[in-house]
């Protein structure tokens, strides 16, 4: 019943929102490319169902994960101009996004829409998540051990109960904290023993 709420609340919202500006949708396979950069082909979308992985590519060919999309979250290539790295969006299973006009989003709705208006504040409120989501990268990559890594991962991510809950893999996880996955499996194993952490299946409780 809620599930079937939030999807009749995304269809209104993708309706009323073509009214004032140019929306279109796309279905992706697992591990497709969604988008990547280019200055000619500024792109604003939301996933509407499915998961996708935003992918930074270093000059070495180091790939990290950077941000994970799911359900309603809003992504542009135009964060990603002033990277010396490729950055592209990947879909991490059956994926379908709809694309918004990044031009018609600059001009004065001729209808005078609150939905015009409620997409630009969204849009703040990506640049802000953004920034956010950037500044706990540099952080998380400034730390010099793997537990220092993995602590500062699942503090952030821990619910009230101390709960973290693997939605994805642990070896995404390796990627997004930059170790390898058979380091990171045997710090959390030596975490288990030393009754820092508990693991049960996709779970892990946090006892630090």
């Amino acid at each position: 019943m809620v599930e079937n709420t939030i999807n009749e609340r995304l269809l209104q919202f993708r309706k009323n929102l073509s009214k004032c500006v140019n929306v279109t949708t796309k279905q992706y396979t697992n591990k497709e490319l969604i988008l990547s950069y280019t200055p000619i082909k500024k792109r604003i979308g939301f996933i509407t169902y499915g998961k996708a992985f935003i992918i930074k590519t270093d000059i070495d060919g180091n790939t990290t994960i950077m941000r994970e999309l799911k359900e309603n979250d809003i992504f542009s290539n135009l964060f990603f101009q002033n990277s010396e790295d490729e950055i592209y969006i990947i879909s991490n299973e059956y994926t379908e996004v709809t694309f918004i006009d990044y031009n018609s989003t600059l001009k004065n709705c001729h209808l005078n829409c609150p939905f015009h208006t409620n997409l630009v504040v969204q849009l703040f409120e990506l640049l802000i998540e953004d920034n956010r989501q950037q500044n706990e990268k540099i952080e998380l990559l400034s730390k010099r051990s793997v537990r220092e890594k993995l602590i500062f991962f699942l503090k952030r991510r821990t619910n009230k109960d101390n709960i973290f809950k693997v939605t994805t893999s642990y070896k995404a996880i390796a990627e997004y904290i930059a170790v390898d996955r058979s380091n990171l499996m045997r710090e959390l194993n030596k975490m288990e023993k030393e009754g820092l952490i508990k693991k049960e299946g996709r779970i892990i409780k946090m006892y630090i």
